[in-house]
């Protein structure tokens, strides 16, 4: 089965190191460093025909923070996926190069809610990032296994679904799912509350996880857990494997997210970068992109003329009233930042 957009690709035949997805034998080469199974292969493939056999070799990463690692290392990448919290962070390292907008004539087709991102501390107001795909996080479930249907984040928390329940292995994901199960914000800076509230909660949570699960449709699919936080593509994607399989937003709403495509300053191929850029911009292969990995696109101009197949699945594009539940997580940059650190270890390790 096709792994999450968090895991590495190692099932799709990728060797250690930069996995390759070649077409042809080209004279120039675009190193992309993105989430595990995150790019539809015909879209490679397109590519390399409007390009004459340019190819594009993609690097899998776990995390946000073996990416901002990366990056730091100088690592030689022409595109990365950095997720939105990531990009301030990014830009005051000077980690991301600044794009040119006169050859990126296809944002026009993103959305009014997804304009391209731009730096507040940078005084001309460059763009250093373009939409690529959104969605959020809920619970996903096997409607064989869970009755009745969850409707809270306190599900991942029952003792009735002991060792077979897992959380994304991740420290926002992880502390996200906790404070929502509590009534409280994802972005709350209560630390007397996190360490004295939510981290007891963690602890014995943990005592009925199956795992932290950096993949967590696989093991829906194969039986291992019957319910899992997850997010929305990875387990529309694992229904055509499993048609059991559930996708809910919970009640006290969800993170809401959206990864973003850029340009890294050690980039040796910025041009083509660019133009690859362009390319996921037109509404065609826009389109193609997320019907094969089914999560939501940022482009308008796809979803106006009707490429989109998931357009009307409010799983995928939540309606109106529901989109004002979800939040958008600063996943603990900040106040809270050190204190969520030291509790993910101590949680972790223990």
């Amino acid at each position: 089965m096709s792994l999450s957009r968090r895991t590495i690709c190692a099932l799709l035949g990728a060797l250690p190191g930069l996995a390759a997805v070649r077409c042809g034998a080209p004279s120039r080469r675009l190193t992309f460093y993105n989430w595990g199974d995150y790019l539809a292969p015909e879209v490679v493939s397109r590519f390399a025909a409007r390009t004459d056999g340019a190819a594009v070799m993609q690097d899998f990463y776990l995390s946000e923070a073996e990416l901002f690692a990366k990056l730091k290392v100088g690592a030689s990448y022409d595109l990365c996926v950095p997720i939105d919290y990531q990009l301030e962070r990014l830009s005051e390292h000077k980690f991301l190069r600044a794009l040119d907008m006169k050859r990126l004539p296809g944002v026009v087709n993103l959305g009014s809610r997804f304009p391209p991102w731009r730096s507040h501390d940078d005084a001309a107001g460059a763009c250093y990032a373009i939409p690529y795909l959104w969605g959020t996080t809920g619970i996903g479930y096997d409607s064989d296994k869970i009755k009745p249907a969850p409707t809270s984040w306190k599900a991942l928390f029952d003792v009735a679904h002991a060792g077979r329940i897992s959380v994304i292995d991740s420290k926002g994901d992880v502390f996200d799912q906790a404070l929502l199960a509590a009534g409280l914000d994802i972005n709350s800076n209560d630390k007397p509350t996190i360490r004295n509230k939510i981290f007891p909660m963690l602890a014995e949570q943990k005592k009925i996880l199956r795992a932290y699960d950096s993949s967590p449709a696989r093991a829906l699919v194969t039986g291992e857990t019957h319910i899992a936080q997850i997010d929305s593509g990875d387990l529309m994607r694992a229904q055509r494997e499993k048609p059991s399989l559930r996708y809910v937003i919970p009640e006290e709403g969800a993170a809401l997210w959206v990864d973003y495509v850029a340009v890294p300053v050690a980039s040796v191929q910025s041009e083509l970068a660019t133009r690859f850029i362009e390319f996921l911009l037109d509404p065609e292969i826009a389109a193609l992109n997320a019907n094969f990995l089914r999560f939501a696109t940022p482009n308008q101009t796809a979803l106006d003329r009707g490429l989109i197949v998931d357009k009307d699945d409010p799983q995928i594009y939540p309606a109106p009233e529901l989109l004002a539940k979800l939040y958008v997580s600063e996943h603990w940059f900040g106040e809270t930042e050190s204190l969520v650190d030291k509790l993910w270890l101590e949680l972790r390790g223990g």
